[in-house]
């Protein structure tokens, strides 16, 4: 591993979020929408982190049958990434639908940028309740704009997390 790497995943501060800052998070966001006249005909979540932010933004919206979930992976361990993202192949018709793309951070923005030339032409407004705000650009909606050096815990991770940061230190 590059030593700069090392060095930048040392420094990370950890900011550790619970179940109601996430839905309260979704509930701002979901105003804000409806603030700007934006209501979607689709939900994609991006999986893994996502999903459960994108399952909140479906009950929101009353959004039960076109709710979806794109699987597509860069991380691969905490501070640690693939070269480029990896997607599996996404076969549903969203053809003509308006549609928000939810992940729960915006960090390099590599991720999304590859999710929205899959979805080249389409319709698309995205979501996360996170935005780095280093990234070369960044999401219709976001909650809340981060540090380079902060480091998001979700409670739907904080095992994974656990486990990642114990066998790092090995």
């Amino acid at each position: 591993m590059a030593e700069t790497t090392q060095k930048k995943r040392m420094m990370m501060k950890e900011k550790h979020l619970s179940w109601i800052d996430v839905e309260a998070s979704c509930l701002d966001m979901y105003k804000g929408m409806l603030d700007d006249c934006f209501v979607p005909d689709a939900i994609i979540g991006l999986l893994r982190g996502g999903v459960v932010p994108a399952r909140i933004f479906s009950d929101s919206f009353g959004i039960l049958m076109d709710f979806y979930a794109i699987d597509v992976k860069l991380y691969t361990g905490i501070g640690e990434r693939n070269e480029k993202p990896v997607i599996k192949p996404f076969h549903i018709d969203i053809t003509g639908k308006k549609i928000l793309i939810v992940d729960d951070i915006w960090d390099s923005g590599r991720t999304m940028e590859a999710v929205l030339e899959e979805l080249k032409g389409e319709d698309v407004t995205t979501a996360t309740l996170y935005w780095k705000e280093s990234a070369p650009a960044k999401p219709d909606y976001y909650y809340e704009p981060v540090k380079d050096d902060d480091w998001i815990i979700f409670p739907w991770e904080k095992d994974e997390f656990s486990r990642l940061k114990e066998e790092r230190n090995k």
